[in-house]
């Protein structure tokens, strides 16, 4: 069994040398470095990429800069969804914002 695969039934894991797990976490954090470089007034660049980061999202979403997170594709958002600034959601299993 891969760490991933652990880590998604709930058993203990260890994504330090797992190369899947740490590929996915490096791209992730390279998508919110740039995320939080993007200008606030640039609406629709800032939400085209957070929607490229996060794994389901609905309208009206606003996160504010600085946002981190681990993977995004666990993150899952919904209508009307705002955090200020320095959010950070750790997602190694789903979190969900249901609205």
């Amino acid at each position: 069994m891969t760490e991933k695969e652990k880590r998604d039934n709930g058993k203990l894991y260890d994504a330090n040398y797992d190369e899947e797990l740490l590929e996915e976490m490096r791209k992730t954090k390279d998508l919110c470095f740039k995320y939080n470089l993007i200008e606030p007034s640039k609406i629709e660049e800032r939400e085209k990429l957070i929607k490229e980061i996060l794994g389901g999202t609905k309208d009206n979403i606003l996160i504010q800069s600085n946002f981190y997170c681990d993977y995004g594709y666990n993150i899952f958002v919904g209508r009307n969804f705002y955090t200020n600034h320095n959010c950070v959601i750790l997602d190694a299993a789903k979190v969900e914002f249901r609205r």
